[in-house]
């Protein structure tokens, strides 16, 4: 496995080579300041046990500060021109096992990739097999720009051949992009448990912070509120209008409904900053005041993470607002030409969990309420939907902005479902990767031939 951002220097000539993208929190951060005497060793800052337990809380707050590249001379520019300032913490590798060492033995605290990513180092050695670890913090315009330069690299590396791309979760939003930006430095794509649909994002954790294990401060409201990543995941054109959220009989789904009477929705505009104080979102849910500093960070950050999703969708990027408009979906503009076809798409979903298709909103807390079982025996739900035990079926098998007809072959996972896997399990399914990744080098080598695929979904917008 390749952790930097250097691929090695050898290549095998026979296949392709594979390169994958990990989900939030999945990389591992390096701080890379040396100390006072320019000899000290860099500091994991992400993850160790001594943080999962609460004996360590190393800051990881990003800079507020943004600085504007906009330039006169490059209009052709694809690039967001907000640039988040930069701290010394950098991305090392993909989080694979963490362990705490006792006396002889080692008990694992998380387990993230260690059996897809040792399953593919033994398969086909560290000249074919890639990672791509990134600062799942920052903005994610920033991230599929460095995974464009990353193909490019192994693409020369390889001697012109393309990457097989393998992505899981919001790694698969980066990947999309960048399929999008320039789908020749990709042989084919695998998406696993993809949150294309995106809802209402990355919310609470944008506005609660994430505990890991004992350690709530680590990632605590006030840090959290400091990473743009978790403000780019809503759909771009909020949860009751997205085609992708939708169910085959209509039915607009995953909104907020009043808790109080279930029948009213509770439209919430994830990029309409006045919708995030009126609601408590992000640093509004403190009992304090929000200082100016904050108000233009968080500003920043959901002009980032709008442009971000227009561009994952294969929408206009040149915005004058942070408004999406039905014409979009007309104007869903075509990445391919007839003489040129797209490189063969792939999903890998879990559709073994129920979960009612709506969520709870408490109004006088201003805050979703999660659903637990003695809630849905209350409320007794008309709908539930399918899910992976995190991201809802509709979202993971419907990649946007592909011209329309185009094949999308859908992959079930095996082992996903109540007391056998859940959303992370689904890269544990190594044999199954495997064999779609074998499946999409007959799509190439042969157009048209047949796979073990369950489902073959045709692009609508």
């Amino acid at each position: 496995m390749t952790s930097s951002s250097s691929p090695p220097t050898t290549t095998t000539e026979s296949i392709h080579p594979i390169v994958f993208v990990p989900a939030l929190m999945a990389s591992e951060l390096e701080r890379q300041t040396k100390g006072k005497n320019g000899k000290d060793p860099p500091e994991k800052v992400y993850i160790t046990p001594s943080i999962g337990l609460g004996l360590s809380t190393p800051s990881i707050a990003l800079p507020i500060t943004w600085t504007d590249a906009t330039s006169n001379d490059d209009d052709d520019d694809q690039s967001c021109s907000l640039k988040q300032d930069k701290d010394d913490i950098v991305p090392v590798e993909v989080l694979n096992k963490i362990e705490l060492k006792c006396c002889c033995s080692s008990i694992p605290i998380i387990d993230q990739y260690s059996t897809f990513t040792k399953y593919f180092e033994d398969e086909y050695g560290e000249d074919v097999f890639y990672t791509f670890p990134y600062d799942w913090r920052r903005d994610l315009n920033e991230s599929t720009d460095l995974l464009l330069e990353f193909l490019q690299e192994v693409k020369q590396k390889h001697n012109g051949k393309a990457a097989q791309v393998i992505s899981h979760s919001m790694g698969c939003l980066i990947a999309l992009a960048a399929y999008h930006a320039n789908h020749e430095l990709f042989h084919s794509a695998l998406f696993c448990g993809a949150m294309f649909g995106g809802g209402f994002g990355f919310y609470p954790t944008n506005t609660e912070g994430w505990p890991i294990g004992l350690n709530k401060a680590y990632i605590g409201p006030k840090v959290a509120h400091t990473f743009p990543s978790l403000y780019a995941g809503a759909s771009p054109m909020n949860v009751w209008k997205d085609p992708i959220l939708r169910s085959s009989d209509g039915r607009q789904l995953w909104q907020f409904v009043d808790s109080k009477d279930t029948e009213k929705t509770i439209d919430i505009d994830m990029w309409n900053i006045n919708d995030w104080k009126k609601y408590k979102i992000g640093p509004w849910c403190l009992e304090e005041e929000v200082s100016k500093e904050m108000e233009t960070h968080v500003e920043n950050c959901l002009t980032a993470g709008f442009y971000f999703q227009r561009k994952m969708r294969n929408l206009d990027t040149n915005l004058n607002s942070l408004a999406y408009e039905e014409r979009d979906i007309e104007n869903n503009k075509s990445i391919t030409a007839t003489n040129d076809p797209l490189p063969p798409v792939a999903t890998l979903v879990g559709d073994q969990f129920l979960h009612p298709s709506y969520f709870l909103w408490d109004t006088e807390k201003s805050k979703m309420i999660e659903w637990t079982p003695a809630l849905i025996k209350k409320y007794n739900p008309k709908h539930m939907d399918i899910t992976d035990g995190t991201v809802s079926h509709v979202s993971a098998s419907q990649p946007p902005g592909l011209p329309k007809g185009k094949k999308v072959f859908e992959y079930k996972a095996k082992n996903n479902g109540p007391g056998k896997g859940v959303h992370r399990d689904l890269m544990d399914e190594v044999q199954l990767i495997h064999t779609i990744l074998k499946d999409m080098c007959q799509v190439v080598n042969n157009a048209g031939v047949s796979t073990s695929a369950d489902i073959v979904r045709h692009a609508r917008v």
